[in-house]
């Protein structure tokens, strides 16, 4: 599977702390020793899009780490060390799930309703309603730019004409989500600049509203800006659902 652009730094965890989950997570669902430890987290690294692959001697250390915090605990058996998860290391578990999973949750829901918006497939759900500390991942996460060029060309290729100020407010309705409205009159003018969309005072004595049309150059591009957009949201919605499971434990 390929890797994704996005990282986990966005939502301020780490790769080292997507391993020590990870292993922490293999240990509540069994006692196991550091070989097959390494193993499963290799495994992982190949069909997941958070984790890039490890060595043996990182994913050693880490054990060794998590052991001397006293988040997991060992005994032996022959020769071999067999490990097993320790309270402290299921409440981290639990922690860790209650900081994160469900803003995780809203925001697969909300890139869910993008992509079915931009396909212009039914979206099944209601729209997920984000506080504005979810809403403050949005624009970390997806090209917020391709967002506002592929909504503007569509509304103005379907519906005609608009002014700029509709065209902001009404992408709320569209997406849950609205971006800033400095970078959103600043994106229509660079579309506005390279010819997209074209633009025009409403009244030049006063120079308060400004509409804009589709453009030839910009409906020819049309197609390709869906489509770029389209294939974002999905590795983007890839890459939510990987975080979402990697979270995502029965306490």
């Amino acid at each position: 599977m390929s890797k994704t652009s996005i990282s986990v730094k966005k939502f301020g965890i780490t790769q080292k702390e997507i391993l020590r989950l990870t292993i922490l997570q293999l240990l509540k669902q069994a006692p196991t020793h550091a070989a097959e430890i390494y193993r499963s987290v290799s495994e992982s690294s190949r069909n997941d899009y958070l984790s890039p692959t490890r060595s043996r001697t990182f994913v050693y250390k880490t054990i060794e780490e998590l052991q001397k915090e006293k988040f997991i605990n060992f005994y032996t058996q022959g020769r071999k060390k067999v490990f097993s998860l320790s309270n402290e290391g299921l409440v981290l578990l639990i922690d860790c799930t209650n900081r994160h999973y469900p803003t995780l949750v809203k925001l697969e829901k909300v890139i869910e309703q993008m992509k079915c918006t931009v396909s212009n497939k039914p979206y099944q759900h209601p729209q997920a309603l984000l506080t504005d500390y979810e809403k403050s991942y949005i624009s970390k996460i997806i090209n917020v730019k391709s967002l506002i060029q592929w909504y503007t060309l569509h509304r103005l290729i379907q519906e005609g004409p608009l002014y700029g100020g509709g065209l902001y407010r009404q992408m709320n309705m569209w997406f849950g989500w609205i971006n800033n409205h400095g970078y959103f009159y600043q994106v229509l003018r660079e579309m506005d600049q390279c010819g997209t969309i074209q633009g025009q005072w409403a009244d030049e004595n006063t120079r308060s509203q400004r509409i804009y049309h589709a453009s030839e150059i910009g409906k020819k591009e049309y197609e390709l800006i869906e489509q770029q957009l389209s294939n974002h949201l999905s590795e983007v919605h890839q890459f939510l659902r990987s975080m979402i499971k990697q979270f995502h434990h029965t306490p």
